[in-house]
């Protein structure tokens, strides 16, 4: 709602009040603007300002206004894109008397904490447009001609220049083949367009990561299918070998030559994966040991136990541990914590689950592994690594005590936690140093 707040105060110091000063201040100094008038283009703030301060000698009053059909879109957490209805009528009248009906999009960015507008574009609704207007401009009745091929390809250009992502299109094909790519894409991608062409011989499932590909495909054909346009967010490939993440929202067309192809808006949103990813390894990790924590534990453990795949836990504690901190100090106990996390490293599978989960408690879960004569020998070459390692503190007899629970006895994280913690208080009051 901060954005939209934006724009209404915008509204009430450009239409309402007329304060010329009031409604510059919500808008960046490069700020792009176009009205519906065909001269009513605004490169940056000093323009935009001779304009409305034309507009504001030429008629002071202010209007009314009503804004419907509000929807906006977060590319992300900075940046803002929205489209309106904005319905306007001189001051005193009901809106429902004579008014004029505009379309806006705007994009506003937040700088240094402040949302701000940075560009926006006013256009009429087609049933106010002149046919063979491909934009919904209209011409003053002084003006001779219209706009010439330079002046709307600099339109165009301008336009294209206001989105926040790359455009690209593609035959709805095998391999999407490319229909259509702006230079904004080409920049993400890294290529000119020769290059890419010569890279990729115009498919674009060849900028698409591999491992994406089939999801990607998937998720765009069925969306068509159902509305006629999809979103869908995957890496891309770039010419240097580095991937990208872009959020692609794109739409069905029907090209001059009778073919299904679609075209697209791309946002890199590496960014905001980055900070996702990093989120996420912040929830789930332990900072000291840089193993899993209890959460990420959980998430991953039941994860297999609800695919029914066997596994064990071992339930580790570190005998003696509150001796070692009143003898060495914290410290000490910080670094034996980290080399508990080393061993349990190296005596770990990719894809075992090795975690942290609290104190001096360790868990390592072993899925596909159930056999108890190799349960035995990874539990005694813990037990082992660990009290060679900790022998340097020769006035506390360290050592490992674990508790060993299969998932054959047990269906959820908690009933194999309480089976693994039932089996290490049986090693604990039988000597410790043992695994059972």
């Amino acid at each position: 709602m901060l954005v939209k707040e934006l724009l209404t105060q915008f509204f009430d110091a450009y239409l309402v009040k007329r304060d010329l000063k009031g409604a510059l201040s919500f808008l960046v100094d490069d700020i792009i603007s176009l009205g519906t008038g065909a001269h009513e283009i605004a490169l940056n703030k000093k323009e935009l300002e001779r304009l409305m301060n034309s507009e504001f000698q030429s008629i002071p009053t202010g209007f009314q206004y009503e804004i419907t059909q509000y929807c906006e879109h977060m590319y992300t957490k900075d940046l803002c894109g929205v489209y309106c209805s904005v319905v306007t009528s001189m001051a005193g009248n009901r809106i429902s008397d004579v008014s004029f009906q505009t379309r806006l999009t705007m994009t506003a960015a937040r700088i240094d904490g402040q949302w701000k507008i940075i560009n926006l574009h006013m256009s009429t609704p087609s049933d106010q447009q002149e046919g063979e207007e491909f934009f919904p401009i209209k011409y003053g009745r002084q003006a001779i001609g219209k706009l010439d091929a330079s002046a709307s390809k600099k339109l165009i250009e301008t336009m294209l220049s206001m989105l926040p992502g790359g455009i690209m299109g593609g035959y709805l094909e095998k391999g999407f083949p490319l229909y259509i790519i702006n230079d904004t894409m080409l920049n993400y991608l890294g290529y000119t367009y020769d290059e890419l062409v010569e890279n990729t011989g115009e498919e674009m499932q060849k900028i698409i990561a591999p491992e994406d590909w089939e999801r990607v495909e998937r998720t765009i054909y069925e969306s068509i299918e159902k509305t006629g346009e999809y979103d869908v967010q995957y890496r891309i490939i770039r010419k240097d070998g580095t991937r990208l993440w872009v959020d692609d929202k794109g739409h069905e067309i029907t090209t001059e030559d009778g073919r299904k192809a679609m075209i697209s808006v791309m946002l890199d949103i590496s960014e905001n994966i980055k900070l996702q990813d990093e989120l996420r390894k912040e929830a789930m990790e332990d900072s000291l040991t840089g193993l899993l924590n209890r959460k990420g534990a959980i998430f991953y453990i039941e994860q297999s136990l609800l695919k029914n795949h066997p596994g064990a836990m071992f339930l580790l504690d570190i005998d003696n541990f509150k001796q070692l901190n009143d003898t060495y100090g914290h410290q000490a106990g910080d670094q034996v914590l980290r080399i508990l996390g080393k061993i349990l490293k190296s005596n770990s599978r990719e894809g075992d689950v090795s975690a942290r989960i609290g104190g001096d408690e360790f868990i390592l879960f072993l899925p596909g592994c159930t056999r108890q004569d190799i349960l035995n020998k990874r539990a005694d070459r813990i037990c082992s690594d660990f009290r060679k390692t900790g022998s340097v503190y020769n006035d506390v007899e360290l050592s490992i005590s674990i508790g060993i629970a299969v998932s054959d006895d047990a269906h959820d994280f908690d009933q194999l936690f309480k089976l693994a913690d039932k089996r290490l208080y049986a090693v604990k009051k039988n000597g410790k140093d043992n695994f059972r």
